[in-house]
C-alpha cells in the first residue's frame, strides 16, 4: 500500500514537471514576395499528444520574470505573467505547431519588456478551450500609411496664339502706336486703329473725287466755246 502511494506521488510529480516543461522552442516566419502574400508565423512547442495538446486547442503562453531589487544584487522572487494565447494547428509525436490567437492587454496585467509571444515562453493548459473556427490569415500591410495611391491630375497650360488677320493697306503716314491699356488685346486694338485709318482715307478720296465729277458734268457748250476761242487765237497769230 505504501509502495503504491509512493508510485502515484512520483507519477504526479513527473506529470507536473512535464507539464511545466512545455514551452516554445522555436518561432519561424515565411518570407513574403509581394504585398498580397499571406504572412504565417509558426510557434513550435516541445510536446505531443501525451501532454494534452490537440488540434484547435487554445492555450495560454506565459513568461516567467525574475524580480530583483533596485540594485539588482538581490533576487526578490519569480512571477509568471500571461503574454497571449496560441491555437494549436498540428500535433506530432513530440512537437506541436501553433499560431498566434490573440495578445493579452496590459491594462490589468504586469507590463513586459518585450511584447509578443517569443521563444522560451511556457505553455499553460489551465483555461484552455477548443475553437473550431477557421483561422484568419494575416496579410502584409502596405508601407504607405493606410493611404491608397492617389491619382494626381496634371494640368497642361496651352497657349493659343491669335490668328493673324489680313489688314488692309492704308496709304499715308501712320502715327506711332500708343501703349494698349492693361487687359486689352493688342491685335484687336491694331485692327480697330487700321479700320479708323481706312475710313479716313476713304472719306478723303471721296472728297477729292467730287470736284472732278463736278467738272466732268459741266455743259458741253462751254467746252466748245473754249476750244473755238483757242483756235481763233491761233489763226490770228
Amino acid at each position: 500500500m505504501k509502495l503504491l502511494t509512493l508510485v502515484l506521488l512520483l507519477a504526479g510529480f513527473t506529470m507536473k514537471s512535464q507539464a511545466a516543461d512545455i514551452a516554445i522552442v522555436d518561432v519561424r516566419r515565411n518570407i513574403t514576395m509581394s504585398e498580397d502574400d499571406t504572412v504565417y508565423k509558426d510557434f513550435y512547442i516541445n510536446a505531443g499528444p501525451s501532454s494534452g495538446l490537440k488540434k484547435n486547442l487554445v492555450v495560454t503562453a506565459v513568461r516567467k520574470l525574475n524580480i530583483r531589487d533596485a540594485s539588482g544584487a538581490n533576487a526578490v522572487g519569480e512571477i509568471t505573467v500571461p503574454v497571449g494565447q496560441l491555437k494549436i494547428i498540428a500535433v506530432y509525436d513530440k512537437v506541436a505547431v501553433a499560431r498566434e490567437y490573440t495578445l493579452l492587454s496590459r491594462d490589468e496585467l504586469p507590463m513586459l519588456e518585450q511584447i509578443g509571444i517569443m521563444t522560451g515562453d511556457r505553455i499553460d493548459l489551465q483555461g484552455s478551450f477548443i475553437d473550431n473556427s477557421k483561422p484568419k490569415a494575416k496579410r502584409k500591410v502596405a508601407e504607405s500609411s493606410g493611404e491608397g495611391p492617389t491619382a494626381s491630375a496634371t494640368v497642361v497650360a496651352v497657349t493659343v496664339a491669335p490668328s493673324a488677320t489680313a489688314l488692309p493697306t492704308v496709304t499715308g503716314a501712320l502715327s506711332p502706336a500708343t501703349a494698349a491699356p492693361t487687359g486689352t488685346n493688342p491685335v484687336v486694338s491694331a485692327n480697330t486703329k487700321a479700320n479708323s485709318l481706312l475710313s479716313a482715307a476713304t472719306n478723303s478720296s471721296s472728297a477729292s473725287a467730287a470736284p472732278a465729277a463736278a467738272a466732268s458734268s459741266a455743259p458741253a457748250g462751254e467746252t466748245l466755246e473754249k476750244t473755238a476761242d483757242s483756235g481763233n487765237n491761233t489763226l490770228h497769230e
